[in-house]
């Protein structure tokens, strides 16, 4: 308990202790994000490599019902378990700041064994953040259309941008509510909500910097392969097998190296907001003294 440095922090202390976690603790993280992505790399290569035998057969006759149903099926295979290892990733990573943030042990097979069926809920927080941020695009759209104003949908357009970013600020840390206090994914949202009133622009700062830093992987890991593709294609060639495989493993890759930083900058966020409003450090003080009795009462001997 003594090594547990529970106090608010400012954004900058948040950052520098986001990047000296993921430093100091690179394999665990980049452990937890690789191994659910690997089972995806596995799949898209697997499809990808369906879809060159196909391509391989000369003067194959035109797809028949079967082989389309077949496609289309791998295909939504491949999207599904994309998106419950994206659940499963955050989660397990959020368990992992957790005990690193408590001074508790920590590692791969720990985290994921907390993990279980709660990978759905972080899905289902993306889910109702995306309808309520595309049903707001979606009905200004809709009534700009029905209006026939191009004007009416590009203005409506702008005017909940802002509205929008200022939500998903506000439910930033809804997924480590959601794994920490084993809450449902709306009332997770709700109880983001709270924590994060009056924090919302250092919340955006966070996005920023967590964009940045996911575009800069993209440039270094995953460019150089989509030129190679974009030459292929601009030379009216198909893509061949081993350049697809490549792509799958830039993505992968770029994945497991800058994955991980959002999600334990949004950790550590949380366990401060709950130290500023709620006096975690308190509480997380009482609660080890409490599980301690024999340590902390005095002898009688």
């Amino acid at each position: 308990m003594a090594d547990v440095e529970l106090r608010p922090m400012s954004l900058g202390e948040v950052l520098d202790r986001t990047f000296n976690l993921y430093k100091n603790n690179f394999l665990l993280f980049a452990g937890i994000t690789a191994l659910p992505f690997f089972l995806v790399l596995l799949a898209e290569v697997g499809a990808a490599g369906f879809a060159a035998m196909k391509g391989a057969v000369p003067q194959a006759a035109p797809m028949s019902r079967g082989a389309l149903g077949s496609a289309i099926g791998g295909g939504a295979f491949v999207l599904i378990l994309y998106f419950l290892m994206i659940g499963a990733a955050h989660a397990a990573t959020v368990f992992a700041v957790s005990d690193l943030y408590l001074s508790r042990p920590a590692s791969i097979r720990g985290s994921f064994a907390r993990v279980g069926w709660k990978a759905l809920r972080v899905l289902l927080i993306f889910f109702f953040i995306g309808l309520v941020v595309g049903g707001g695009f979606f009905i200004v759209f809709m009534l700009g259309a029905f209006l026939g104003s191009s004007a009416v949908i590009a203005l409506g357009m702008l005017a909940l941008i802002v509205p929008a970013i200022i939500l998903v600020c506000r439910t930033a840390v809804a997924i480590p509510t959601a794994m920490l206090e084993d809450a449902g994914a709306v009332r997770a949202i709700e109880r983001s909500m709270q924590l994060t009133k009056g924090h919302a622009l250092q919340l955006f700062i966070i996005f920023v910097l967590v964009v940045t830093v996911t575009y800069v992987g993209i440039l270094l890991f995953q460019a150089p392969v989509m030129a190679l593709i974009v030459a292929s294609v601009a030379a009216q060639k198909t893509p061949s097998f081993g350049l697809q495989v490549l792509q799958h493993l830039a993505e992968f890759i770029s994945q497991v190296m800058v994955g991980p930083i959002g999600t334990i900058a949004f950790s550590l966020m949380y366990y401060n907001l709950r130290v500023r409003k709620e006096a975690f450090d308190i509480q997380h003080l009482m609660a080890s003294l409490d599980t301690n009795p024999a340590t902390n009462s005095p002898s009688v001997a």
